[in-house]
């Protein structure tokens, strides 16, 4: 599994504990890595959760069968090529954080490359699972 913008690394942490071999956790943002270290040691799962200072957009990011980016629609959408990218053939991509005005651009971002498997509200954010082919 690997968690774009992985912030607290909250996704991370509990994809380790619901049974994911392996999750790679990254983010551009130093203090976040930092702080989501901290909370995978606190979680003990630092045998299964790696995080590390990382641009989406640098070539060399390894593909996985599972993708989570809890991200703006505008991130998702200027990021979709390199989302794509890290979704290995039949995996699936679960992005989230986006309002419902932002719905549109999220789905035209991902049109054609995923198929939409499930979507999901809460208090005005939204959720898509998507699959790759």
């Amino acid at each position: 599994m690997l968690d774009v913008g992985t912030g607290s690394g909250v996704l991370a942490i509990v994809a380790a504990k619901l049974g994911a071999p392996f999750v790679s956790a990254i983010d551009v943002d130093p203090d976040a890595i930092e702080n989501a270290r901290e909370n995978i040691v606190r979680n003990n799962v630092g045998q299964i959760v790696e995080a590390h200072v990382r641009d989406l957009t640098q070539p060399g990011v390894p593909a996985a069968d599972l993708v989570t980016a809890n991200l703006t629609g505008t991130l998702l959408a200027r990021h979709a090529a390199e989302l794509s990218a890290a979704v290995k053939p039949g995996g699936s991509l679960i992005v989230s954080g986006f309002t419902v005005d932002e719905k549109p651009l999220v789905l035209d971002a991902f049109d054609g490359t995923f198929a939409l498997t499930e979507s999901a509200e809460e208090e005005g954010w939204w959720a898509f699972i998507l699959t790759k082919p």
